[in-house]
């Protein structure tokens, strides 16, 4: 007769209640030969009714998401392809975009192509165009009471005239919690003093994303491109409710609006979404310190794409010739590292949407951020 043991021995399997699983997806397109694996992946179900894609072959970025039967996350056309060191000039990096709920942009540069020092800076950085090395995975263990979750990953990106970061990466979940919390350590290990940005793209989807929810900030804000006048108070605050569509968003248009978001008491600040119709949510918490600079990207252009995504950064995303801020000439010294930390959230009910609610009110316009 088996043993007596307590009421988590009902799992044969310690991963039937969720868990970590790695494996390979193929190429969206079908391409590659017989050495093209497709991209490694991490499958992370927190036993919670989130579940989620971690591409590791991508820089541990988080692709698809869902909550019980709600798809989180935008998905782009590209699908899901292996990184390529060829998206890294210009405009590029769109044609190798998955989209998901989290993409990292950095670690040198981020924001728009242009043209720095001489240089040609490339959309949003190297970051997610880079893969990561597996480094260590901690699943639940029902039996002895362990319900934690966690993957630790190694991102290198280098060249051979340098720049050289180490990302050390590791996302943590608690079974049970439908909760993601992400810690990046990214260090210079060059011999030469670099440039540093590094910026979140949290990209939100339908159905979560619909018509009717509501952006969470305030704040002072801007929408780009900044001018001498800005935009009046009802303009700018009416961005942070989902329109069905926008018109002016075809044929490429877009939105960003730049926000000097507040911190609360322990220096922490809350943003997100909240969907009412579904009694839903997303919150992003984070410390000012670590990012301390915020944009919220709109593009409502169905069936085209129909996707906002909220970006907590640091440095610039408008390059050092273009902003005024110190921070756009943020720079690391050989062994010098910035650690960031950030919770990504799912909310069901109205009593957790409200406590997100208390960290909305009115943007402010003002002509620069």
């Amino acid at each position: 007769m088996p043993s007596s043991k307590s009421k988590a021995s009902k799992y044969d399997n310690p991963r039937q209640p969720g868990g970590i699983r790695t494996g390979t997806l193929d190429r969206p397109d079908g391409g590659g030969g017989p050495g093209d694996r497709g991209c490694e992946v991490a499958w992370v179900d927190t036993a919670s009714g989130l579940r989620f894609t971690v591409a590791i072959g991508r820089g541990g970025d988080i692709v698809d998401a869902t909550y019980h039967d709600v798809n989180l996350a935008y998905l782009t056309p590209n699908g899901l392809k292996p990184a390529s060191h060829g998206a890294q000039r210009g405009d590029d990096w769109l044609h190798a975009w998955a989209g998901g709920l989290l993409t990292t942009c950095g670690p040198e540069t981020i924001g728009r192509a242009r043209i720095e020092d001489g240089k040609e800076i490339p959309l949003h950085g190297r970051h997610s165009n880079t893969p990561a090395t597996l480094v260590n995975i901690v699943n639940p263990d029902p039996s002895s009471g362990l319900d934690a979750m966690s993957l630790s990953m190694m991102i290198q990106d280098a060249g051979e005239s340098g720049p050289v970061f180490e990302i050390q990466r590791t996302i943590r979940c608690r079974s049970g919690l439908p909760e993601i919390h992400l810690h990046d350590e990214v260090e210079n290990i060059s011999g030469t003093t670099v440039a540093h940005n590094w910026l979140y793209h949290i990209n939100l989807g339908s159905p979560l994303l619909e018509q009717d929810a509501r952006l969470i900030y305030r704040g002072k804000a801007a929408a780009l491109p900044f001018v001498d006048k800005p935009m009046s108070s009802a303009q700018l605050n009416g961005f942070k409710q989902v329109p069905g569509s926008n018109p002016e968003h075809a044929e490429g248009g877009e939105d960003n609006v730049f926000v000097d978001l507040p911190a609360d008491g322990d220096g922490r600040v809350h943003v997100g979404l909240i969907n009412p119709k579904r009694g839903l949510g997303l919150e992003l918490v984070y410390t000012r310190d670590q990012l301390p600079r915020f944009n919220n990207w709109q593009r409502f252009c169905p069936p085209a794409s129909y996707v906002t995504a909220i970006e907590p950064f640091f440095g610039s995303l408008l390059g050092k010739d273009n902003d005024q801020s110190p921070l756009a000439r943020t720079q690391l010294k050989p062994g010098q590292s910035k650690r960031y930390d950030l919770t990504i959230r799912v909310l069901d009910g109205k009593a957790q949407t409200d406590a997100l609610k208390r960290h909305d009110g009115e943007l402010v316009p003002v002509a620069w951020l």
